[in-house]
């Protein structure tokens, strides 16, 4: 690879940790509903249905339909299956994707506690009833293991972080800062930054590093090879997993043009875990209006935890091949590095929604909702360390940031769903559900801001040209061999609400979420019933590149991710 010095300084994936993006909106934005073992094992069909505590979070007005008082607890299972094949040579080697490891992570959760009480008016028409409750249910589960390397004898992460660097003044790579009049400031190695706050909005911007960049200079991982006496006193840097050579060639601005290259093949490893989940707690009212029009409403809560962590890895096949000089200190060999990454969201918000259900005539229902955006305040927390070693322990370096915090606010979008159900001799039930959430209106905010304030300007402008509508489409069936036996199936998908750019042209991504459930109940003459529904739900293929490109002809490597979440979640329940 040639780089010349004055290199521009490339993006990097999360270059600043912490950093928002509009696939964080989209993450705590999305839903995949959980509920009862019943309205999963009807695959979430149930804007028509109601009757279910899994249906309120969908329409409100399922309460109403139901004429008793009724508790249910639901205890889920979830286990989530990744595939991951390792690319090292991802540019126009889309076969060459080598060593599946096959990852899964098993977590129990509940996604559904609900109470309601049924009040019977007394009326022989009009209102006849009216149904309180709080219901807590489930809207997405954000769990998640993955696992994938594979050789490279190309480009490596320290290399990509030397690309980051080209331009930084190693006297701010070690942690020093600059006060008001513009002289430097020793500051005990510490992170020259606003904790917690993008270093581009920082009154000396363009002085310092990103945070992983100034972790890896303190590690040792990367070192300058530029000439120091330059005037414009810019520093280039190579990392330790690679070689350099001046060419004595001249770029048009007459700098001098090197050679870098990795000094030998690496064996690399990136590994993910994410845990989380997302609740809504519904306060719930529904009226019945002669068993006939059915009306509901809710007051939500949402409480959002999203936990990610993620690890690289990459050691030198042959260390010997790898030997740099200390100067006065002596030779050593690169041996091997990893660095992690550890990021914690947390959020709550308010948010509301209405619905209506009604009987035209017999075994019809239709129904339809709306929920306005969820107003969402986020806390996040994150920390990096930087581990390197070699041949000789003597010259092995570590290095940790701070943790970083940053609080910000998310509109969610509003979320319209509608649906139908027929009933069959009251032995079968088809349900049908179309649901359209429009997430180009997601839009981020600072915390003491206003939703115009200029922080995310740009970030809420990516949002509006490269997001759109996501379509989701459910449809159930149960059918009753005998009176107090159930038997369910059912089949949603989701569309993606991604654009992509190439050119001038926009063009949306294809990628969709399938699921596919199954479920199982009983109901006996009493007060007691009890559900069973697994769910298997696809997701769409996931391309993770560890790290940037270093150049337009150099790529990073590619992580090629298949993903499917089983579920296995059981109801019981009692009417009274």
């Amino acid at each position: 690879m040639k780089r010349t010095i004055f290199t521009a300084l490339l993006s990097l994936t999360a270059i600043v940790a912490g950093a928002q993006t509009m696939y964080d909106g989209l993450n705590y934005s999305q839903n995949n509903y959980y509920g009862t073992a019943r309205s999963i094992g009807m695959g979430n069909a149930m804007t028509a249905v109601g009757g279910d505590l899994g249906s309120i979070g969908i329409n409100p007005a399922g309460s109403a339909v139901a004429g008793y008082s009724q508790f249910t607890i639901t205890p889920n299972l979830t286990i989530s299956s990744m595939n991951a094949s390792y690319s090292a040579y991802p540019v126009g080697g889309a076969d060459r994707f080598t060593n599946e490891q096959n990852k899964r992570l098993t977590r129990f959760s509940m996604p559904n506690i609900g109470l309601t009480f049924n009040w019977k008016t007394g009326n022989g028409s009009g209102l006849k009833a009216i149904t309180y409750g709080l219901v807590v249910n489930g809207t997405n589960n954000f769990t998640g293991k993955m696992l994938a390397g594979g050789r490279n004898d190309k480009t490596s992460y320290q290399g990509a972080m030397a690309v980051a660097a080209d331009g930084y003044d190693m006297y701010f790579l070690n942690g020093y800062s600059i006060d008001k009049d513009g002289k430097r400031v020793d500051r005990g190695r510490d992170y020259p930054y606003y904790y917690g706050d993008d270093f581009q909005n920082d009154p000396n911007k363009g002085k310092f590093a990103p945070w992983n960049v100034i972790a890896n200079a303190q590690a040792g991982s990367i070192d300058n090879y530029g000439d120091t006496d330059d005037p414009s006193y810019y520093w280039r840097y190579k990392a330790a997993t690679e070689g350099f050579s001046n060419t004595g060639e001249k770029d048009a601005n007459g700098n001098y043009i090197y050679d870098i290259f990795l000094a030998g093949p690496l064996n690399q490893a990136y590994s993910r875990n994410i845990t989380g989940s997302k609740y809504d707690v519904l306060f719930n009212v529904g009226f019945n209006f002669g068993d006939t029009f059915f009306v509901g409403a809710n007051l939500g809560v949402t409480s959002l935890n999203y936990n990610y962590d993620e690890c690289y890895k990459e050691a030198a096949e042959n260390p010997s091949a790898f030997e740099i000089d200390f100067g006065d200190k002596g030779k050593t060999c690169f041996s091997d590095y990893r660095t992690r990454y550890s990021y914690t969201a947390d959020g709550s918000g308010v948010f509301g929604k209405i619905g209506f259900l009604w009987r035209p005539v017999d075994g019809l229902r239709v129904g339809a909702a709306v929920q306005t955006p969820t107003i969402m305040e986020i806390n996040e927390r994150w920390i990096q360390d930087v581990n390197l070693n070699y041949t000789d322990a003597s010259f092995n370096g570590s290095a940790k940031t701070p943790e970083g915090e940053y609080s910000y606010r998310l509109r969610s979008p509003y979320r319209l769903n509608a649906g139908a159900a027929f009933t069959f001799a009251g032995m079968a039930l088809v349900s049908a559900d179309y649901e359209m959430t429009d997430y180009s209106t997601m839009k981020f905010m600072s915390k003491d801001g206003g939703w115009s304030n200029d922080t995310f300007s740009s970030l809420n402008d990516q949002i509006r040209n490269c997001m759109g509508v996501s379509h989701m489409v459910r449809v159930g069936a149960e059918f009753k061999p005998l009176p107090e036996i159930a038997v369910r199936a059912g089949y949603n998908f989701t569309t993606t609400p991604e654009y992509v750019y190439e050119g001038n042209s926009k063009t949306k991504l294809n990628d969709r979420i399938n699921a596919f459930s199954v479920g199982l109940g009983y109901s006996s003459n009493g007060s007691f019933f009890a559900d069973i529904a697994a769910r298997m739900t696809m997701l769409a293929d996931e391309y993770i590149s560890p790290y940037a490109d270093y150049l337009s002809d150099l790529a990073s490597p590619m992580i090629l991710n298949k993903r499917d979440i089983y579920n296995v979640t059981a109801t019981i329940g009692w009417r009274f």
